[in-house]
């Protein structure tokens, strides 16, 4: 119910707000979206009762050897897909659709760190693009979430998920330059790792969600199931470790 309500309050039609190739292109440093109306809604009606749901569940798991957050995509990767990826290992996801870099930057300590993992696996930043959110904001944002779950615990592994090709030409423009940032970032610091998946994700000859993994109701930002086959073949010899 909660993503569906994401999908409600966010669009991909203003394209001239998130070209960042545009000449009258402006980002948007502020917080929350654009659309204030909006992001308050989406706030009150999704993001708040589904990290409710996530508090209640805290309380009673307690701890999590692995821990999946971030946005949509993340929110996605169904129990049973988990499962099915990662068979006798503890994971838990704690995404939540239409979540950005800051929003997942003030719900990491209570979501995330207070189940003490020992992984954390991130994938965030496409609806901070979305939203036209400058790039310098994204890598800051990107970057505290790293230092504060470090700051809980420096031995925690952090695996950064590159942002995936969508069904959508903006994004499709700018996520590289994030995903080569992101492996920047896993380049120099300890414990942090990045995990690529554009490259098998995209069509060979073009810079797009690929056939095989475009989901069948019209959906241009999420891929379907072979998608998460992906996501696991990759993750799981870190996650082994």
């Amino acid at each position: 119910m909660a993503f569906a309500l994401v999908l409600s309050f966010t669009d991909c039609k203003s394209s001239s707000k998130r070209d960042y190739f545009d000449t009258s292109f402006q980002c948007f440093a502020e917080p929350g979206w654009r659309d204030n109306a909006n992001f308050k809604k989406y706030i009150e009606k999704a993001w708040l009762p589904t990290r409710l749901l996530y508090a209640e569940d805290n309380l009673k798991i307690k701890k999590s050897e692995i821990v999946f957050t971030g946005d949509s995509l993340v929110h996605l990767f169904l129990p049973d897909l988990i499962a099915k990826e990662f068979p006798g290992q503890t994971v838990t996801n704690r995404g939540i659709g239409g979540d950005m870099t800051e929003t997942l930057l003030t719900r990491i300590e209570e979501d995330v760190l207070v189940l003490r993992p020992e992984k954390v696996v991130i994938e965030i930043g496409g609806n901070d693009f979305i939203q036209g959110k400058c790039l310098s904001l994204v890598q800051n944002n990107l970057i505290s979430i790293i230092q504060t779950i470090h700051t809980r615990n420096r031995n925690i592994k952090i695996f950064l998920m590159a942002v995936p090709p969508t069904r959508v030409r903006e994004l499709n423009q700018i996520v590289p330059v994030f995903n080569l940032f992101l492996n920047q970032v896993a380049r120099s610091t300890n414990n942090v790792e990045y995990i690529e998946v554009w490259d098998k994700m995209r069509k060979i000859d073009s810079p797009t969600l690929s056939e095989e993994f475009i989901r069948p109701n019209g959906d241009n930002l999420h891929f379907n199931e072979k998608g998460y086959e992906l996501w696991g073949k990759k993750l799981r010899p870190y996650l082994k470790k």
